[in-house]
Order: C-alpha cells, then sequence, then structure tokens
C-alpha cells in the first residue's frame, strides 16, 4: 500500500479529531457565556441586632401594705393600676373561716382577674388576631421551656396571662359573646361565700402613699431598693442577691411610689466595650410576653480584676400587664447594624477588592460591598451613599439582583 496515502489518511484523521474538540471547545465556552444557572436575590436593607442574655433583678421604690387580720384577701384593683392617697386597695377575712373556703375566695378572685382582664381589647396591640397568635405561641414555647428547664415559678404565674390570651382571641375572633356572665356568676359565689365568713372583714387602705399597686410581696421591698443603685459595688451586689427575703404574714400589698425603676444584671466585663452610660438601649422581657423597653444605662458596675461587670439601666416606663418579677432574664440588645444583607457564599475578592457579581440586564457586574458584620452565615455590608460618595455606582445598591449561585463568574459574563 502506498505510504504517502496512508499518510495522508493519518493526518485527515487528526484533522478531524482536532476539528471536532475546537468545535467543542467552543460551544463550551459560548454555553458557559450564556449561562442560565444564575440565582439571584435582591439586596434589601435590614437590621440585625446582636444580644445578650441576663438575668436581672429589679429595684424600685416600694411601699408595704400591712394588715391588722391574717386570713383571705379579696383585692380591689388589679396588678398595675394607680392608685391615689387613703384609697381602700384590699379586704382581708380573718376568723374561723375554713381553709377551703379562703382558698375558693382566692381562686376566684384569680379567675374574675382573668375575665375582666380578657375582656379588654380595645388598643391595637391586642384588636387583631395575627398580633395574638404571635404572643399566644410566643408565650406557650417559653412556657415549654420554662418547663423543661425546671422554673415552675414562671410556669405558675405565666399560667394566667396564657388563658387570657386565649379568652381575648376568643372575643376578637367572635367566638364568644363575651365574659359578663361568668363574671356576674362568680361575683355571686364570692358575695355568699364572704357572707359565710365568720369576719365581716377588714379594709386595707394606702394611707398617704400613691403609686403603682401590686399584690405580690416578695420580702426584698428593702433591699431591691432604687437609692441602692447609686452606690452599690459589685459585693454589694452579690450580697443582696445571695440575702434572704423578709417577709410578714401581716403583708397585704405594695405600692410602687415612683414611676422609675432599675434592673441589674451581671455581664462579663469583655462585653463592656458595647455599653456606654447614658446610652439607650433596648431591653426584652421574655418572661412578660417578650415586651421590649427603651432603657438608658445608668451605671456600670466594675471591680478590680472582676471577670464581671454590673449593668444597672433605668426607665420611667411601665408597660400594662408587665409582672415585676424581682429575677427575670433579660435580652439586652448590645449592637444594631443597619445595611444588605448578604450571603458570605456570595462574595468575592477581585483585583484585590470585595464585592459582589450582581446581574444588570443580562450580563454579570462587579460591585464593590463594605461589610459590617457577619452573623449567622450572612455579611451586613454598607448601604451605598449616593449623596456623599462619587464612586457610589461601583458599590452595591438598593435592589441590586446579587447572583447568588452561579458558576465561574466574570465581569460583563453574559447570563440569562
Amino acid at each position: 500500500m502506498d505510504k504517502k496515502y496512508l499518510k495522508n489518511v493519518v493526518i485527515y484523521i487528526l484533522s478531524a479529531i482536532l476539528s471536532v474538540l475546537l468545535i467543542a471547545y467552543i460551544v463550551y465556552h459560548l454555553v458557559n457565556s450564556f449561562s442560565s444557572d444564575v440565582e439571584t436575590m435582591a439586596a434589601n436593607i435590614v437590621t440585625l441586632s446582636e444580644t445578650y442574655t441576663a438575668e436581672a433583678y429589679i429595684f424600685r421604690n416600694e411601699k408595704v401594705l400591712y394588715s391588722d387580720n391574717i386570713g383571705s384577701v379579696s383585692y380591689l384593683y388589679d396588678d398595675g393600676t394607680k392608685i391615689g392617697a387613703n384609697t381602700d386597695i384590699a379586704t382581708v377575712y380573718s376568723g374561723n373561716n375554713t381553709p377551703e373556703t379562703e382558698a375558693r375566695v382566692s381562686d376566684i378572685e384569680r379567675q374574675l382577674s382573668i375575665l375582666k382582664n380578657s375582656s379588654v381589647v380595645q388598643d391595637t396591640t391586642v384588636s387583631d388576631s395575627s398580633v395574638i397568635d404571635a404572643r399566644i405561641d410566643s408565650l406557650y414555647y417559653t412556657i415549654q421551656t420554662k418547663i423543661n428547664q425546671g422554673d415552675i415559678d414562671y410556669v405558675l404565674w405565666s399560667k394566667d396571662e396564657l388563658l387570657t390570651l386565649m379568652n381575648k382571641r376568643q372575643l376578637v375572633l367572635e367566638l364568644t359573646d363575651g365574659f359578663s356572665a361568668q363574671i356576674a356568676e362568680l361575683e355571686n359565689e364570692k358575695k355568699d361565700l364572704t357572707a359565710s365568713m365568720d369576719s365581716e372583714g377588714k379594709t386595707v387602705s394606702s394611707g398617704n402613699v400613691s403609686g403603682y399597686l401590686y399584690s405580690d410581696v416578695d420580702g426584698y421591698e428593702s433591699i431591691f431598693t432604687a437609692e441602692a443603685v447609686d452606690s452599690f459595688t459589685i459585693d454589694d451586689f452579690y450580697e443582696m442577691t445571695e440575702s434572704a427575703p423578709k417577709v410578714s404574714e401581716n403583708a397585704v400589698a405594695k405600692i410602687a411610689t415612683s414611676y422609675k425603676w432599675y434592673i441589674a444584671c451581671e455581664v462579663p466585663s469583655v462585653h463592656q466595650q458595647y455599653y456606654t452610660e447614658g446610652q439607650e438601649y433596648t431591653v426584652s422581657f421574655p418572661f412578660c410576653g417578650g415586651k421590649s423597653i427603651p432603657m438608658k444605662l445608668y451605671r456600670i458596675v466594675t471591680g478590680s480584676e472582676q471577670p464581671e461587670i454590673i449593668l444597672v439601666f433605668e426607665t420611667g416606663s411601665v408597660p400594662e400587664d408587665f409582672n415585676f418579677l424581682r429575677k427575670q432574664s433579660v435580652e439586652i440588645v448590645q449592637q444594631s447594624y443597619t445595611g444588605y444583607r448578604i450571603p458570605v457564599s456570595a462574595v468575592r475578592m477581585v483585583k484585590g477588592k470585595q464585592g459582589v457579581y450582581v446581574k444588570s440586564g443580562n450580563t454579570a457586574v462587579f460591585k464593590e460591598i463594605n461589610p459590617l458584620v457577619e452573623l449567622d452565615g450572612y455579611f451586613i455590608v454598607e448601604e451605598q451613599d449616593r449623596i456623599n460618595d462619587e464612586n457610589y455606582a461601583s458599590k452595591l445598591g438598593m435592589y441590586d439582583l446579587v447572583i447568588v449561585k452561579g458558576k465561574k463568574m466574570y465581569e460583563n459574563k453574559i447570563i440569562q
């Protein structure tokens, strides 16, 4: 066979193979240039917060009210009611009453309080069923957590709040006409029971004191005072928290004589960088249905070589239905960040600059970013400043479509 002919055949075959490979190479890059395997998300402004959970102790000025009688107490006002001087606040029944009768009167008082509070749905915070549902869910899961932690005191107190919210939900959704019939029935039963008691009962007055009435007397009223917050040291604080309560069996109720109150809580000293005296912080109270209150940082109490500091916050806000349990968990917002929320996985380094690719028309364009903080796999990045930054167009802006999924991105890559 002609060797020259064979050589030409081999050359022909090799040329064909190379041509096929070249075509495949061109098609591959064309396909990648017009890649449709791209996912985007719009750059929107969000605010995220770093919080710290601590155990807080409540300080305020409280006057304890006493009675000469010892027995069943019938309160005339709900907790948190503002009371004037010389106002009758409760009746105490004593004598040879049976424990069962006294217990039933107390239970009726509790049920009446729940039903009367359930009937108040005029304000916008509870007239929306979605708001009530959210509060019920939050409280329900908090109760579950507290049960697992063995915090029975919280469960016993919060069950009444849960019942009140569930009743309010029925009222808002018009699943009931109201609770007036149940209230009337309970009040009649209470009237019959108190009439059968051996004593007519002795009235307890607020005397010359005015303020906010609370039925719970925990024995720490003379220890955790508003005056104490000005001067206590870290050692003083620990001594107060470890002290035994001083409760008298004659104590009936107490009146908070000032609208100002304080919380003091222990945090690691390394967190001091987040706090400045006189600055306002948001403090959330999970025990009280997650109520959030703006509070001013009144003092930072430090000690030599102490691994902890004590933060003292002040407020003049007295929220409705707030439970002033002496010790309760709080969540302090240490720092908040506002900017665009971008997945860390979408960030690239291009020519020494940190940024992301965004979809502009049908092409990929690189935009610079300035991350403020990384939280849970996302960067919060600085907002675009169209007024003061002449190079704002090269930086990520509001509603830019950030490419969060796409292969081999580069400037001006054609995408669909």
